[in-house]
């Protein structure tokens, strides 16, 4: 009889200065549904029953509402009101089970388990870490508002080196025209005084060849012209073997006639002109005919015995000197190169150009180099301009508090890998132990809820997976007094979720509230 007492017996709790009565396992929130003075209705409509059946260990109620403090009920919950710490509902068939759910010991109130009270310790640690934690988002607060403050700073700063380079700019444009224009100035007489000099060049070498082939033509009519009467005959022609067309050996009547195009004797002058461009290329001077053929040698057998005797010698001071010969000694001289034999030969060297002409290529090459070094500025200065106008393009926050992140890179080092987050630019993962690096993602767009969309960023059209799409990460920041990649994960394939803390994610710390139940 003494547990079905126990079970009715109302707890008192101590809300400020008042005491309120209620049934075991009762919040406070629903004290007022069980009052001892009249009957009790479930919480759910289904019945009303005496209040004497609360807690009666039978379950009375659909919901389990008659039975907030027994097991009777497999749907029931069984408040702990935990003083101290931090209220909790049970299931009420964890109620005398022997296990010790609420802190404050009130679920094994008959079930015989050594429970002792840990709720003023577990409150104290919770406040402990509330504490730490409401210093950490006030810090981080004070650190979001100095990157605020730099942001307003950094921006205003960009903005005046945009204008000022876009004004750069204009100027280096019109420097640009200008000595583009000089630029072809400058080249227009450099160009016709080299043209003018290669002229020149091209004629007095002209002229020299011209003089040269003549005096050979008037060297090959004089060879030819044996009976020096001042005219090459048919006969004459004939007489030379070394104009001969078809390779018998001997020139022809007709031969000769088709070289000399006429029967009738050549003087110098029409050799020169009708008969040398027809024979030069089978004329050979007198030095460059080919020597006699040296005479036979005997046979072997009809070797004199002189030159036995020679030989018997010579092989016998190989004997002793063999094996002597040094590298030098090995080396054969070449024979000799007929003239006929060499390579054509190489046009000679423009001569250098006179000082008129080099003082007008000099400021010509003076032009392009100042116009080269004009658009080299021009180049980097629209460079500049164009990072400044997309770094000012961003979306850095409502007051800009994540600029301070952008052209930064911050690495995560696991057992496997290293993960580089750069904010704003991409997410990337490298073997530790070498490989070829995995672009995880580009920067796509912020990406958290509506009311708190600068929580996330998502990043993009990473590398492809193997039959499968395009890797993609997404970025939680979350409030810190320092910047730093806390964890990488990928909770599905080619999905990647990476932490980062951040000052600039810490909003203003909310104001202290202690719980109504503590």
């Amino acid at each position: 009889m003494l547990p079905l007492l126990l079970l009715l017996l109302p707890v008192p709790v101590a809300l400020g200065s008042v005491e309120v009565l209620r049934p075991r396992g009762v919040s406070l929130s629903n004290h007022h549904f069980y009052e001892a003075s009249k009957p009790f209705t479930c919480l759910d409509g289904s019945a009303t029953i005496d209040f004497a059946w609360v807690n009666d260990d039978y379950c009375d109620c659909r919901d389990g509402s008659d039975e907030p403090g027994t097991a009777a009920c497999p749907n029931g919950r069984f408040h702990c009101t935990n003083a101290g710490y931090r209220p909790q509902n049970i299931p009420s068939a964890h109620v005398n089970d022997g296990v010790c759910d609420c802190c404050d010991a009130t679920d094994e109130y008959n079930s015989g388990a050594a429970c002792d009270n840990t709720c003023k310790e577990l409150g104290r640690r919770e406040r402990e870490a509330l504490q730490r934690r409401t210093e950490l988002l006030r810090e981080g607060f004070i650190l979001r508002q100095q990157l605020v403050q730099e942001a307003a700073a950094g921006r205003q700063d960009k903005q005046g080196r945009l204008g000022a380079l876009q004004d750069a700019r204009r100027g280096l444009e019109q420097r640009v025209g200008e000595l583009r224009a000089a630029k072809e100035a400058a080249e227009g007489p450099e160009r016709a005084a080299k043209d003018e000099h290669r002229r020149r060049w091209e004629a007095a070498t002209a002229e020299a060849a011209a003089a040269q082939e003549a005096a050979r033509a008037d060297e090959a009519f004089a060879a030819l012209d044996t009976d020096g009467d001042g005219k090459v005959t048919l006969e004459e022609l004939r007489a030379s073997p070394h104009l001969d067309t078809d390779g018998d050996g001997a020139v022809s009547e007709d031969e000769a006639k088709a070289l000399l195009g006429d029967p009738t004797p050549v003087d110098a002058a029409t050799f020169r002109v009708r008969l040398w461009d027809t024979i030069k290329h089978h004329y050979k001077p007198q030095d460059q005919a080919e020597p006699p053929s040296s005479p036979p040698e005997p046979p072997l057998d009809e070797t004199p015995p002189e030159e036995e005797e020679e030989e018997e010698a010579e092989e016998e001071e190989e004997e002793e000197d063999d094996g002597s010969e040094g590298p030098e000694e090995e080396l054969k001289v070449p024979p000799p190169q007929h003239p006929e034999e060499k390579g054509a030969e190489e046009p000679p060297p423009v001569p250098p150009f006179d000082a008129a002409t080099q003082a007008l290529i000099d400021a010509a090459q003076k032009a392009r180099e100042e116009l080269e070094e004009a658009e080299r500025a021009l180049k980097e200065t629209e460079e500049s301009i164009r990072a400044l106008e997309q770094e000012l393009g961003f979306d850095f926050g409502p007051q800009g508090e994540f600029s301070y992140l952008y052209n930064q890179c911050y690495e995560l080092s696991t057992s496997e890998y290293i993960y580089r987050l750069c904010p704003f630019k991409r997410v990337s993962q490298k073997p530790k132990h070498g490989g070829a690096e995995t672009n995880l993602g580009t920067w796509g767009s912020w990406a958290g809820p509506e009311h708190d969309r600068f929580s996330t960023m998502k990043y993009e059209h990473g590398t492809g997976c193997w039959q499968g799409p395009n890797r993609a990460t997404t970025v939680k920041l979350s409030c810190g007094t320092e910047t730093a990649v806390t964890a990488t994960t990928e909770p599905s394939r080619c999905e990647y979720l990476m932490e980062l803390v951040t000052p600039a994610a810490c909003r203003s710390p909310p104001p202290h509230e202690d719980h109504d139940e503590l």
